[in-house]
């Protein structure tokens, strides 16, 4: 796995060239595998399989690092919709004790 300070380099490039990979963690996985060299096209399970999915919850994570570091990379009402649903999950696991 690349080491998290060059992955964020990859996705703040990602963000910066690719306005949809603000607002689309989909847009932004298939942009950031495309700049590893990972071929999206090859089946879930052979891309499972050779390790290269174990980045996807480190690039969404550098999204919302950058995100908050740098606000002219975020899309405001996504960016609340996300928030939004954060304070969701939190209350429901303070409820159900997790």
């Amino acid at each position: 796995m690349q080491k998290l300070g060059e992955l964020k380099k990859v996705v703040y490039a990602e963000l910066v060239e690719n306005e949809q990979a603000r607002s689309s963690d989909t847009e932004l996985l298939l942009g950031v595998f495309k700049r590893l060299g990972i071929n999206a096209q090859e089946s879930f399970a052979e891309l499972a399989n050779s390790g290269k999915l174990r980045q996807m919850e480190s690039i969404t994570r550098c999204r919302r690092k950058l995100q908050q570091e740098y606000p002219e990379l975020r899309v405001e009402p996504v960016a609340e919709l996300r928030n939004e649903r954060q304070q969701i999950f939190k209350d429901f696991a303070k409820a159900e004790g997790v």
